[in-house]
């Protein structure tokens, strides 16, 4: 059961950026690393200072400007980046799937693969060579507290609209050991699929210990709108499910390891023609302890403006605090980033 304790007048929660999406937030350099649209619509990263300011685009002269580019998780030191790039050519499928940029948009994942760049944007190198169709692709990923493990979310199956446990696509989860060389590359590639069924799974996050996994998956509940957070121990392979009410998603360990901060529709209201938003919550890592944070679905707060709010992503920053994407519309990454900090 969910716990009545919130931090409802404790929590404080700024505007950190409009129009950006996906903050990285790194403690070795205080910088943060996000994805905003240039005037053409494709995705591309930017760093900034942890204010917000001395933002600057970072890019590969190898990619091209028509593809989508995607920060996903800083290596420990804040010297590299690991990325999400859409595959540069074009090509045609069997099945007669048309290729459309959409496709590759950021948490859609089809035709992608992992990239690591230098800060300066000076080298960068491709970690994956997937598959160039709508079957394959990246989504969520994450990295080890030091650095030494990296595990991503690999599309193995196209999204079949028809099916609400497939409706995105199927994905398994691949953990594997980064080597930083003079050649960046993955080692002792191991593959997780929960239930080993066909669902959607989405990895967030490494307990300290870098023997846990954190995520979502509909392989309990065949369905996308109601998908319960689990833990994994990659040593022996237990699932233990934290949630059952409502969806809940994108769950990412306090960095003490003890918490996990999250998202759900438990408890939002569904405001005239609009679909369920998403507030953020906190439990102990066992799933116990449930506590709200924050407030945008519940008509009349003073954190709401009374129509739908998808608190989504975030990034950890201390124990109490943490950068967390807002979507106002459930389609695409129409948004902002917010700052939260949060006491007891």
């Amino acid at each position: 059961m969910f716990a009545q304790t919130s931090f409802a007048q404790l929590a404080k929660i700024e505007i950190w950026k409009d129009s950006v999406i996906g903050a990285i937030y790194n403690k070795e350099t205080a910088n943060v690393a996000y994805g905003k649209k240039d005037e053409k619509g494709y995705y591309k990263i930017f760093i900034s200072d942890s204010l917000g300011n001395n933002e600057k685009q970072l890019t590969f002269p190898g990619w091209r400007t028509d593809r989508h580019q995607w920060a996903e998780e800083w290596y420990t030191s804040g010297e590299y980046l690991f990325c999400i790039v859409e595959k540069e050519e074009y090509v045609k499928e069997k099945k007669g799937h048309k290729r459309a940029p959409v496709d590759a948009t950021p948490g859609y994942g089809a035709y992608s693969d992992l990239w690591l760049i230098k800060r300066d944007g000076t080298q960068a190198w491709k970690l994956t060579d997937l598959p160039n169709t709508y079957k394959s692709g990246i989504i969520h990923c994450a990295i080890s507290d030091d650095g030494t493990k990296f595990g991503w979310s690999e599309r193995i199956g196209a999204p079949k609209f028809t099916d609400m446990n497939l409706a995105a696509g199927s994905y398994v989860f691949r953990i594997a050991d980064f080597i930083l060389d003079s050649i960046p590359h993955f080692e002792n590639i191991k593959t997780y699929q929960p239930g080993n069924v066909d669902a959607c799974n989405e990895l967030e996050s490494f307990s300290n210990d870098n023997k846990t996994i954190a995520f979502y998956s509909t392989f309990e509940t065949k369905h996308l709108f109601r998908t319960p957070i689990y833990t994994m121990n990659l040593e022996t392979g237990e699932i233990k499910r934290l949630t059952t009410e409502s969806f809940a998603q994108a769950p990412v360990f306090t960095p003490d390891g003890k918490r996990l901060v999250y998202m759900t529709g438990h408890e939002c209201a569904i405001f005239p023609l609009e679909v369920q938003g998403a507030d953020w919550w906190i439990m102990n890592a066992d799933g116990t302890e449930k506590k709200r944070i924050s407030f945008m679905n519940v008509k009349g707060h003073v954190q709401s403006v009374n129509h739908y709010r998808l608190c989504g992503s975030i990034s950890m920053i201390s124990n109490n605090s943490f950068f967390g994407g807002v979507m106002i519309k459930p389609l695409g990454l129409k948004g902002y980033t917010v700052k939260v900090t949060f006491y007891e």
